[in-house]
């Protein structure tokens, strides 16, 4: 049983989901009363049809964004993006179907994008509205859970402060117990030693107990739960985390009956790494169609000005440290494309006019999404580097090899928070490693558009 079975967040979960649907049938139909009115009568199976295909793409894209996820423990600013991105994905399958059976023109485009604006920002502004005043009016409903923590170190203070700014999360800290290890900070609202935990536990009618101290205490916490066995009070462990800090996966795994911890594997298995591959397909062959122009007079350019092949095919690393070649735009005089070359610098004499053109503009690089066509890269991810970059880096920073565990990409992470370009110092690769790393933990479809968008706006693609 979760902590959050029996709070608010967890009725809304369920009651959101029927809310955010009719709140959206709901303005979908009024948008057509006020801007098309005669359409609710002379078209009503369309729109009865229209009101089915939107419900269920809603419920789908919604689902796959993750709006309902940890309802009660979701930062506003965070469950808002979920919801314009679960919109943005119906809308699109919407656009799909429609022009797939061709039956697009039969509804009004001005009313569906429309909806498709006001729709997301009202269910935002309920969430704001919920949040920040409904639940706080009632923090002191018996609905909510009362906690006590065991542990004054910095993760149970770290744990007391977030539930006090976060009154959604269905609950109300009553206060700490130190422990007397040396982890210990001086608190303000201490109620006592972990020794007096269990009577003040049943004399107050707390709900959970949430422990925090190091795991060295285990006679400690060996003690409070078992006095913890004549309570009805919920009891979470929150052991010390330090030995993951470099943890690159997180998930549970069962091997030969037991148990484990994945401490390092791609965000990319299962169906993560299904929807990666489809961004990819999809997007780089839009991409490819769009740019096929500026591609025959990039061609037609290099072959104009210097003598030498259109592409230029270098080795890199890719997915598990597999070596693989790289295309792009021919920029240089010379074909510097075996295992060891020399890094492109400012002003380098080897680059031609023509080149030195392409390079300022990130032209040279149309080529990658090639690479992302045949599998061998994807559009957002980890920058490969040259292999003999690679071999000269991945002895002197730890952890460099981890970003090896995804597909290279045309941008990443690194590149729009502006670590891009020339190499000059240790701390920039470490940096740029660190971002790396940081995606690769963190990483979800929205994150890779956010990426994307900033991308194109910061021109941070340009990698030499």
């Amino acid at each position: 049983m979760s902590v959050f079975s029996k709070s608010p967040g967890f009725l809304l979960t369920y009651i959101h989901r029927i809310f955010d649907i009719c709140l959206g049938i709901g303005l979908l139909i009024g948008l057509y009363s006020f801007f098309w009115p005669d359409s609710i009568d002379s078209k009503s199976p369309q729109i009865a049809l229209l009101i089915i295909v939107a419900t269920i793409f809603s419920l789908f894209g919604l689902k796959v964004a993750g709006v309902y996820r940890n309802w009660a423990r979701s930062e506003t600013v965070t469950e808002c993006n979920r919801i314009v991105f679960g919109v943005l994905i119906a809308f699109t399958c919407m656009l799909v179907t429609g022009y797939l059976f061709k039956v697009s023109q039969v509804y009004s485009r001005r009313v569906i994008l429309l909806w498709v604006m006001v729709w997301p920002a009202v269910m935002c502004l309920e969430r704001i509205l919920v949040k920040k005043i409904v639940l706080p009016a009632v923090i002191d409903s018996e609905a909510f859970r009362r906690v006590v923590i065991a542990g004054t170190g910095k993760t149970g203070i770290n744990i007391a402060n977030w539930i006090s700014e976060n009154p959604w999360s269905g609950m109300k800290f009553a206060g700490f117990f130190e422990s007397g290890s040396a982890s210990d900070e001086t608190v303000d609202s201490c109620l006592g030693h972990v020794d007096d935990l269990g009577d003040y536990v049943r004399e107050n009618n707390i709900d959970v107990v949430f422990v925090t101290m190091p795991m060295r205490e285990e006679e400690k916490i060996q003690l409070i739960l078992a006095d913890m066995e004549d309570s009805a009070a919920q009891v979470y462990y929150f052991p010390d985390m330090s030995i993951f800090a470099h943890l690159l996966g997180g998930d549970v795994a069962n091997v030969a009956g037991r148990t484990a911890i994945i401490m390092r594997s791609s965000p990319f298995e299962g169906v993560s790494g299904i929807v990666k591959r489809l961004e990819d397909v999809i997007l780089s062959s839009l991409i490819l169609i769009m740019v096929s122009p500026v591609m025959l007079f990039v061609a037609a350019g290099i072959k104009l000005t210097s003598k030498g092949p259109v592409l230029f095919q270098q080795w890199r690393y890719g997915l598990g440290g597999e070596p693989f070649k790289i295309y792009k735009f021919r920029t240089m005089k010379v074909m510097e494309d075996g295992y060891n070359f020399v890094p492109v610098t400012r002003d380098d004499p080897r680059v031609t006019k023509f080149g030195a053109f392409l390079r300022r503009n990130s032209l040279d690089e149309l080529p990658q999404f090639i690479n992302v066509l045949q599998g061998r890269m994807s559009i957002v991810g980890p920058r490969p580097h040259a292999v003999k970059m690679n071999e000269e880096y991945r002895k002197r920073i730890p952890g460099y090899m981890l970003r090896h565990i995804s597909k290279p990409g045309i941008t990443g992470l690194a590149q729009v928070s502006g670590y891009k370009g020339e190499v000059q110092t240790e701390e920039d690769m470490e940096n740029r490693i660190e971002f790396d790393i940081s995606y690769l933990r963190n990483w979800s479809l929205i994150l890779d558009f956010e990426i994307i968008f900033k991308t194109v706006f910061r021109r941070a693609w340009r990698q030499k």
